[in-house]
């Protein structure tokens, strides 16, 4: 069994005013501390989730190590390994990025990471990270500074030079304010809460993960060399989409260990060294001045609470505070500070009015409701005016939320949560965007998204190894073991994944042969964005590598339906009409034609009603 971590709850985590980062000296300013331990409280609220979190991550975190080591990378960037995928490998967000490290499909292509029918590197761990470092390495070229290169892993290099001042390149000490980048932070967070449970040679003595190389044979040989059950290893290799693996390079499969078993020795190939980027930064790095009184122990999994942080976000909104008991009473709570109320069963506006003395109008006024709009039951309302800015700088949207249940939670009026955001009432809110709630988004910094869990149906496979083992160390009967049963060989042409077929390029009744022309910095990511073509059929119908690049000028070949000639560059939205707006209008405001609002909804004139729905292709 794991031991306890009750001492955690004792003695909680308390933010520094100075932190190493990747030999960076962080000077974190009171506000940025506020954040920070918001966060970092959340991250350790539930010592359930928070075991399984460092369980999970001590299984795989001896590969990130050996990776960042090998290619010159700051130790410290293991953390953001847990922050981004939480190492699961098959994680996947809202906007399908994969994996490790989150990657899109296109991003990983471009770093290296093999993306297609046979395998999906963006599961494995040590491709992945290989893929990681190489991006952190184009970019601290740039910055001269491992801090600005983390923070543009999510806002991207253009994103990053167009928000950060030139100071900060090449700068080894930084301050660190409410201002601050949020990713940065939450890293922070990140990094306190696990640096004293995980990586270093913590493993878990009952079980750990090993790799075996597995060039050229299937899955099945692999299983029966090393003696692992089939569909375990299966379980822990869902890079591999196929049953053989490729034979173009080293492929190492991910086995458990589980007791006092020991690695499968094998021969191992002689690496050339074809990097020359690597850099001389674990010599002499600066350690963290944060003190540590002895290393804490990692925490049990008895009694969860069941608590679910939400990703990405600072702190735990609303906050609700006084006799939470009697909540659906005036005077009883405040929400946010605001003196508030919860609805009742079948509760309107009318009778929320009689019990609280609140006339109908100030409801709608201090809850945003609308001329139509009424309450519902069991949701809290304010009973005064909700405030101009939000206690925290910013929210993650998550999956059902609306910019009304946002401004609610925050204790924020919508019109200004709006105006912070540069955004209209109309406007498509979507998941993963980062909202701003204390201060207006700057004109120059673009709309931010940050990678949203999707909920996933079955445990992972690290989850259910770990509860495995974690169970099977609880039963004090002795068990007699089962005799293993040969398994009985297989077709080795075995596939996991149908292959898709892939697009000829020949032009047809349907599709139509353009020629796009390289413009300067143009990548296959970018051209696939545009066009809404696979990466992998660009590069097959030009015969081109992804590593080689693009050159300006260069022409590529392309295959595009001919009824999505005039959507391409363009992004589609959906504008309900108000009343007294005209078509004339709402073509101002997306900056396109009528007639091309006509035909986009199939209309012969420019008439609309109030409520309408309109398709509308908006330029990218």
């Amino acid at each position: 069994m794991m031991a306890s971590l009750s001492s955690l709850a004792q003695a909680p985590m308390i933010v520094p005013s100075e932190i190493y980062v990747a030999g960076v000296k962080l000077k974190i300013n009171k506000e940025a501390k506020k954040e920070i331990q918001e966060t970092l409280d959340l991250l350790t609220r539930s010592q359930y989730h928070f075991q399984l979190k460092a369980d999970r991550s001590n299984l795989y975190m001896h590969f990130v190590e050996r990776v960042l080591k090998e290619e010159g990378i700051p130790e410290d960037f293991k953390y953001l390994a847990i922050q981004e995928g939480e190492f699961i490998s098959d994680a996947v967000s809202s906007s399908n990025a994969v994996g490790f490290w989150q990657f899109k499909k296109a991003s990983a292509q471009e770093l290296g990471v093999r993306v297609d029918n046979m395998v999906d590197e963006r599961k494995h761990i040590i491709a992945s990270t290989v893929g990681a470092t190489k991006y952190l390495k184009r970019s601290n070229f740039v910055f001269d500074n491992w801090v600005l290169a983390m923070q543009s892993y999510l806002q991207g290099l253009t994103g990053t030079q167009r928000t950060v001042p030139d100071k900060w390149y090449g700068a080894k000490s930084m301050n660190i304010t409410g201002k601050s980048h949020w990713y940065i932070k939450k890293f922070i967070a990140h990094k306190l809460a696990f640096q004293d449970f995980v990586g270093d040679g913590r493993k878990n003595p009952d079980v750990q993960l090993a790799d075996y190389e597995g060039k050229g044979k299937t899955l099945r040989q692999v299983s029966q060399e090393i003696k692992v059950g089939y569909d375990e290893l299966k379980r822990f290799n869902k890079w591999l989409n196929q049953s053989r693996i490729p034979n173009d390079k080293s492929y190492k499969v991910i086995y458990p260990l589980k007791g006092n078993r020991k690695p499968i020795a094998q021969k191992e190939e002689k690496k050339k060294n074809t990097s020359n980027t690597t850099t001389k930064t674990n010599k002499n790095k600066p350690k963290s001045n944060i003190p540590t009184k002895g290393k804490r122990k990692p925490a049990t999994r008895r009694n969860p609470s069941g608590f679910r942080p939400l990703e990405g976000n600072v702190g735990s909104y609303p906050q609700i505070t006084g006799n939470i008991g009697n909540a659906y009473e005036a005077d009883q709570i405040r929400m946010n500070g605001i003196p508030a109320i919860r609805a009742k069963a079948n509760e309107n506006l009318q009778t929320l009015s009689r019990r609280t003395g609140v006339s109908i109008k100030k409801l709608k006024k201090f809850n945003d409701i609308g001329p139509k709009g009424n309450v519902r039951a069991n949701k809290y309302y304010y009973l005064k005016n909700k405030k101009s800015k939000g206690k925290v700088h910013y929210h993650v949207v998550q999956s059902g939320e609306t910019l009304w249940s946002i401004a609610q939670d925050y204790g924020i009026r919508l019109k200004k949560l709006l105006h912070k955001n540069r955004m209209r009432k109309n406007e498509e809110l979507k998941i993963g965007r980062v909202l701003w709630l204390r201060f207006i988004r700057p004109a120059r910094m673009p709309v931010e998204y940050s990678n949203v869990k999707v909920e996933r149906t079955e445990v992972p496979a690290e989850d259910r190894l770990i509860n495995e083992v974690s169970l099977a160390n609880t039963l004090t009967e002795k068990v007699e073991k089962p005799k293993t049963k040969e398994v009985p060989k297989r077709d080795e042409t075995e596939v996991f994944v149908t292959p898709k077929p892939r697009k000829e390029l020949v032009a047809s009744d349907s599709d139509t042969i353009i020629i796009h022309k390289v413009k300067p910095k143009e990548t296959f990511f970018a051209i696939s964005r545009i066009y809404g073509i696979d990466i992998d059929n660009i590069l097959e119908w030009n015969n081109l590598n992804i590593q080689d690049g693009l050159e300006i000028g260069q022409e590529v070949k392309l295959l595009i339906p001919k009824n999505n000639i005039d959507s391409i560059g363009r992004t589609e939205v959906v504008h309900i009409v108000k009343v007294g707006e005209t078509m004339w209008a709402i073509s101002r405001i997306y900056e396109v034609t009528v007639e091309e609002i006509k035909k986009w909804n199939n209309k012969d004139t420019n008439a609309l009603s109030p409520g309408e729905k309109l398709k509308i292709l908006k330029r990218n």
